[in-house]
């Protein structure tokens, strides 16, 4: 997945900076123990720019994925994510952390757009506004689990407050976690399909 893929390339960038922070740090040790004040800080100086450019060699040599690449890695986790819609479901439900894949940025599908069919924007399009819903209906899921104050007053007895999850307060206007998380694993489906299409049109960034 994207996500993990993500994950070990700033590992490896981490491992790449201090590497070469220890490399360079440990062959200049023996020189800054001699050297005058000012030669030192010329070392010190030198050794921290060579780091700086070894960090940047690592975000070249790591860098984010060629835009066809991205756009049927996330069409990955989009079909993951359905063959985990129970547990998904669930997790909204019950008000347990569930974390969606990125969206993809429109300015992807841009770059793809020259080189595919007319098609393509078109579904680009359709997944934008299907994972929008998903995003949405996730937000509404996850605000019927948020604990407010519920005030109220009867008449000869003090006011009473009490704290209640924000879809059982009388009036709120909401839906069930369950019924927005079922209808946000609905637009999962439709992101699915709307990427799926655009994958059949996309051609490659040039």
């Amino acid at each position: 997945a994207i996500s993990q893929a993500r994950s070990s390339i700033e590992a490896m960038r981490l491992s790449l900076t201090l590497l070469a922070l220890q490399l360079l740090l440990g062959s200049s040790a023996l020189r800054l123990s001699s050297a005058p004040s000012s030669r030192r800080t010329a070392l010190l100086s030198q050794a921290a720019a060579a780091a700086a450019a070894s960090t940047a060699f690592a975000h070249a040599a790591w860098a984010e994925p060629p835009p066809a690449e991205a756009v049927r890695g996330h069409l990955s986790e989009l079909k993951a994510l359905l063959a985990d819609k129970e547990n998904f479901v669930t997790a909204l439900s019950d008000g347990a952390p569930y974390k969606l894949p990125a969206q993809i940025p429109f300015t992807t599908f841009q770059k793809l757009e020259k080189t595919s069919d007319p098609e393509f924007m078109e579904a680009a399009i359709d997944y934008a506004e299907a994972y929008r819903g998903v995003k949405d209906l996730v937000k509404l899921a996850r605000l019927t689990k948020q604990t407010v104050a519920v005030s109220t007053k009867e008449p000869g007895k003090p006011r009473k407050e009490t704290q209640v999850s924000y879809g059982d307060v009388p009036d709120s206007g909401l839906a069930t976690a369950k019924e927005y998380a079922e209808r946000a694993a609905d637009e999962i489906l439709g992101a699915s399909v709307a990427l799926d299409a655009a994958v059949k049109y996309m051609g490659t960034a040039k």
